[in-house]
C-alpha cells in the first residue's frame, strides 16, 4: 500500500504547474495501467472521445501568452521549459483558425481594391474552405514528418503532440504577417513572406536543437535541412495559390509591358 501511495506521490510531483483537469486525467490514467480493468472500449475507442483530449485543452491564460510571446523571439530556445513543457493544443487550434481568417481577410481586400468604377465587390468566400483544409493539413502532416525524423536519430523525448504544439505556436508570426500581405505590392509581400519563413524556421530549430544538443552534428544539420525544406514548401505554396491571382498592372503597381509583333511589318515591308 505505501509503495502503491509513493508511486502515485511521484508520478503526480511534475504536475504541480498542470490544471485540475490535467491532474485528474493523470489519475485516470494510471488506474487504467493494468490492460487487464481496461474495458475494448477504452483499448481501442478511447482516442475517439472528448474525454481524451481535454486535458490538451485545459490550460490557463498566462500560459497560452507565455508561449505566443515566446514564439515570437525566433531564437528563444525555451519553448519547451513552459509549463514544464506539457502538450497541450488550445493555443494552436486558435492560432490556426485565427490565421485562416486574417489570410481570407487579406485576399478580400485586395480584391476590392482590383476592383473598377462601377464594378460590384463580391466577398471570396469560397476562399475559406480551401484555406480551411490548406492550414489544416499542413498542421497536421509537418509534425509527422518532423516527429519521424526525431524518432530517426533517436530522439524519444519529444512525442507528436509536442511537434504539434510547437508547430502550431510557431504559426503565430504570420498572423500579423497575412494582414499586411494585403498591401498589394509585390515586393512588400515577399520580403514579409521571407521574414516568415526565417522566423519559424529559426524558431523551431532552435527549440529542436535543445533536444539534439548531444547528437552529433550530422544529425542535427539533417533537422536543421528538414525544417528548411518544409518551410520553405509551405511558404512557396502558400504565397502562389492564395496571392498568386493578384493583378498588379491594373493596380497600377507594375507598368503594363506592350509586345510589339514584328510579323505584321515585315509581311508589310514585302
Amino acid at each position: 500500500m505505501l509503495d502503491n501511495l509513493n508511486q502515485d506521490v511521484s508520478i503526480l510531483q511534475p504536475s504541480l504547474q498542470m490544471t485540475d483537469s490535467q491532474i485528474q486525467n493523470r489519475i485516470r490514467q494510471m488506474k487504467m495501467e493494468d490492460p487487464d480493468d481496461q474495458t475494448c472500449y477504452q483499448k481501442f475507442c478511447n482516442l475517439f472521445t472528448i474525454e481524451y483530449y481535454r486535458e490538451y485543452f485545459d490550460v490557463t491564460t498566462e500560459l497560452v501568452i507565455a508561449k505566443v510571446v515566446n514564439a515570437f523571439n525566433p531564437f528563444s530556445g525555451t519553448f519547451f521549459d513552459i509549463g514544464g513543457g506539457i502538450p497541450e493544443l488550445y493555443g494552436p487550434f486558435w492560432i490556426l483558425n485565427t490565421l485562416i481568417f486574417t489570410t481570407a481577410l487579406s485576399v478580400n481586400i485586395i480584391k476590392y481594391m482590383q476592383l473598377q468604377p462601377g464594378e460590384h465587390f463580391e466577398y471570396q468566400f469560397q476562399i475559406v474552405p480551401i484555406l480551411t483544409i490548406f492550414m489544416y493539413l499542413k498542421t497536421l502532416i509537418v509534425p509527422m514528418i518532423y516527429r519521424v525524423a526525431l524518432k530517426c536519430v533517436s530522439q524519444d523525448r519529444l512525442t507528436l503532440l509536442h511537434c504539434l504544439t510547437i508547430y502550431g505556436y510557431s504559426a503565430v508570426v504570420m498572423i500579423p504577417i497575412s494582414l499586411l500581405n494585403s498591401i498589394p505590392n509585390p515586393a512588400i509581400q515577399w520580403m514579409l513572406l521571407v521574414y516568415v519563413l526565417f522566423a519559424q524556421t529559426s524558431f523551431l530549430t532552435s527549440n529542436f536543437n535543445q533536444e539534439l544538443k548531444y547528437l552529433p552534428k550530422e544529425k542535427k544539420y539533417m533537422i536543421v535541412g528538414l525544417v528548411a525544406v518544409v518551410q520553405i514548401t509551405i511558404m512557396i505554396l502558400y504565397k502562389f495559390y492564395f496571392f498568386s491571382s493578384i493583378n498588379y498592372e491594373q493596380l497600377g503597381l507594375v507598368k503594363k509591358r506592350t509586345t510589339t509583333h514584328l510579323l505584321p511589318h515585315i509581311l508589310g515591308a514585302n
